[in-house]
């Protein structure tokens, strides 16, 4: 049925009626996809992804291409969201190669006029959600537009597709969105450290540590290429002269680069990157030995936690923008996910004011200490 129905949509797109090209897919593909009239399955229950169902989604991807292809976009993508939705969907079918490719074709014809792309990419994402492709959906669909709309220079929508993608083919074309976006900032040089963090953060939030370490290479590359000044010094990190080099006994890995610059944003970035990596883990201080003339370096366990809080507390003192709210929030999450800090107490009004009355007190926590950090953005 669906050979001889393409026919007669071809027919009637060839003869310019574009209507009832749509409505013969449309109206073909339900009559393919009604449950049994018989002895139908429960309520509920999924249908199979049978002949019938694999005939409406070829029926319905071909159709959506060639109207698609004619610049009939409405048509095109109410049919792509029918075959989304209403077939691989309704029938839990994943999103496998030869789907997304299709899919992938849909959204190319689609084109950036209007609000359509994104009707369909809505659909697009909610099914490969449901059907195993990860929460927020298709890693590869989201690159896919991403790198598009990095061509199109919408650097906003561009980012937050990639920042779903843990690649590091993504990292790369994330670095380069936001280091070209930030040449708009109005600040310039002075604003790049800000556009450092939206990727960096964002990244170890999701637990991304390997993409937000490609993520900050590849955009440290473009800010020093472009603002040479900003360079003050690099160094390996850790040294292999340092305790915590040698605090392992375990051959010590390759040391890593560290770049000192005159934004403070952008060393606090690399440093965030290099404690999330260790975790909890392990920390070297200098410590007094009790019976002993001299101190000595020695390793402490979860000594990441104390060196992360260390850090945002000092960092926050020289970059004004790491204390706003959404920026604090970031940091906290990353403290919780990879320090295992527990999130700070919510305030209950009424407790607090009893407990005042009481003799008890709210007041915060310790203050955290720390050397000032280099630069003042």
């Amino acid at each position: 049925m669906s050979s001889s129905a393409l026919q007669q949509v071809q027919e009637h797109l060839n003869s310019g009626d574009y209507y009832s090209a749509h409505q013969k897919a449309r109206t073909t593909a339900v009559r393919l996809l009604a449950p049994p009239r018989r002895n139908p399955p429960p309520a509920g229950t999924v249908l199979p992804y049978d002949q019938k169902a694999q005939d409406a989604a070829s029926l319905l991807w071909d159709a959506a291409r060639r109207l698609l292809e004619q610049g009939q976009v409405g048509s095109g993508v109410d049919l792509g969201v029918m075959l989304v939705d209403d077939v691989w969907l309704a029938r839990h079918v994943g999103c496998g190669k030869d789907e997304r490719a299709k899919i992938i074709q849909l959204i190319a014809l689609t084109g950036p006029a209007g609000a359509w792309r994104k009707t369909l990419t809505d659909a697009i994402f909610t099914w490969t959600s449901k059907t195993g492709s990860g929460p927020a959906g298709d890693i590869d669909i989201h690159q896919y537009l991403g790198e598009t709309l990095y061509k199109e220079l919408d650097y906003h929508q561009a980012s937050l597709h990639l920042l779903v993608c843990p690649t590091q083919d993504a990292a790369q074309t994330l670095a380069s969105v936001l280091f070209d976006w930030s040449k708009l900032d109005p600040e310039k040089e002075a604003a790049v450290g800000r556009y450092a963090a939206r990727g960096t953060l964002s990244y170890l939030e999701s637990s991304f540590i390997l993409a937000a370490r490609t993520f900050l290479s590849h955009f440290l590359a473009l800010a020093l290429a472009a603002y040479p000044s900003l360079r003050v010094a690099s160094f390996a990190f850790p040294s292999p002269s340092s305790p915590l080099a040698q605090s392992t006994t375990s051959a010590p890995p390759s040391p890593d680069e560290l770049v000192v610059t005159k934004l403070a944003s952008l060393n606090f970035c690399q440093l965030a990157v290099r404690a999330a990596q260790s975790g909890i883990g392990e920390n070297v201080d200098k410590v007094k030995v009790p019976g002993r003339g001299a101190d000595e370096f020695r390793v402490q366990r979860g000594g990441g936690t104390k060196a992360w809080q260390s850090l945002v507390g000092r960092y926050e003192r020289s970059v004004p923008w790491l204390r706003a709210p959404e920026v604090k929030e970031a940091t906290q999450a990353i403290g919780e996910i990879h320090f295992g800090l527990k999130p700070a107490r919510q305030g209950n009004p009424l407790m607090d004011m009893m407990a005042s009355m009481f003799g008890g007190g709210g007041g915060g926590g310790p203050a955290v200490s720390g050397a000032p950090a280099i630069g003042g953005r």
